[in-house]
């Protein structure tokens, strides 16, 4: 399933489609066996809403009464992307350590699904002649 065919569930406080992307499995894995998501640390936190405006998988959401972003679909988060975080200029949104994310990419195989997925793009490695083996 692609993110396009994932449930519309809404409009988010700024009139935003959401989709539900829960029920998009992450390397065949059920999401919500997955505990990444973000959490707000609302003692730094300065109520900017750049969390809430820029997850383009609509992770958070606005809370009128406290004036403040919330975590309203974590399973909408995709494993291992830490961009909130990243950008908050608080320091107030925090996940998981990265190897509980690593953890899943060897549970699930993600690598060796990676690769397959990229072979058909990858140049094909020249196999040598019998006289260019026999030169070495």
């Amino acid at each position: 399933m692609d993110k396009k065919d994932a449930p519309v569930v809404g409009k988010d406080k700024l009139g935003r489609e959401v989709r539900d992307l829960s029920v998009i499995k992450w390397w065949g894995v059920d999401r919500k066996e997955i505990e990444w998501y973000p959490k707000i640390n609302y003692e730094r936190c300065a109520r900017c809403g750049l969390c809430f405006i820029g997850c383009g998988r609509r992770v958070f959401d606005w809370d009128d009464k406290e004036d403040k972003p919330i975590v309203a679909r974590p399973y909408n988060c995709m494993v291992g992307c830490q961009t909130c975080a990243n950008l908050c200029p608080c320091g107030a949104i925090e996940f998981p350590d990265v190897s509980y994310a690593k953890r899943w990419v060897a549970e699930a195989e993600v690598l060796r699904k990676a690769f397959e997925i990229m072979e058909p793009i990858r140049p094909k490695l020249k196999k040598p002649s019998d006289d260019e083996t026999r030169l070495v």
